[in-house]
């Protein structure tokens, strides 16, 4: 979410000010996502469309089916300090698509990322099964807190008061890194051991997304992995 509303959120409210050091050190960077209206180009970040992909790229299959195209990311775009992230390079994701919903957002391959160092050896997928018009993914710096009770043991205050964090301006439910976000799980779905979150999408009839009956989806990489760009192995949960 946007800092500045951030911080003015917890300098308003009586319950919340307080303990401004304590929700200082548990803050941490995002990138705030927003999806604009019209066309996107082939290289720019972008939900839907076709991907950018190598020679002779095999579009992904699973067990009931193929797999859809999410979206892209181009790393160049995100010119924010966040050294976490590569600093170029496109990141193309997947989801595990069945018309029967056989296939559990919780399981392992449910989302899918090919990572290429390197924009111009890219071309469109020709044969792409597109489901509709790439729309162009924008990116600004934010910061986040945990939104949910579940997220931590060590809570100074009331975590009701976090209710009230979807109500502000400019505030933003789709974003990468910063702590997962949810509708209606009652457990921190971050994987045991050395995960952290990467990227968290709202439900969009427009995208023909509807994760866990209209909640949102939360994809997770390993901190390690992160750091060497390998997009090879993620998890993912809805609710």
């Amino acid at each position: 979410m946007n800092p500045n509303i951030l911080k003015e959120f917890i300098n308003t409210e009586a319950e919340l000010s307080p303990h401004k050091d304590y929700l200082k050190s548990i803050t941490k960077p995002s990138v705030d996502i927003a999806f604009l209206n019209r066309d996107a180009e082939a290289h720019e970040s972008r939900v839907g469309g076709s991907p950018l992909v190598p020679k002779n790229f095999v579009w992904p299959t699973h067990i009931k089916g193929e797999y859809r195209f999410l979206g892209q990311i181009n790393f160049s775009e995100i010119s924010y300090p966040l050294k976490v992230l590569p600093e170029s390079g496109l990141l193309l994701l997947f989801y595990a698509y069945d018309e029967n919903d056989e296939i559990f957002w919780g399981s392992d391959g449910y989302v899918i990322g090919y990572f290429y160092p390197d924009v111009k050896d890219l071309s469109l997928y020709e044969q792409s099964p597109a489901q509709y018009k790439a729309k162009k993914m924008v990116f600004s710096y934010g910061e986040e807190i945990p939104r949910h009770e579940d997220l931590r043991k060590d809570w100074p205050f009331d975590t009701e008061i976090l209710a009230d964090l979807p109500y502000l301006q400019d505030y933003r439910e789709d974003y990468m890194l910063g702590y997962p976000s949810f509708c209606t799980l009652g457990y921190d779905p971050t994987p045991k051991g050395d995960w952290m979150s990467l990227l968290t999408l709202r439900s969009y009839e427009k995208f023909d997304w509807c994760w866990h009956d209209g909640d949102k989806l939360m994809i997770f990489i390993e901190n390690e992995k992160l750091k060497k760009a390998d997009f090879s192995n993620l998890k993912a949960d809805a609710g």
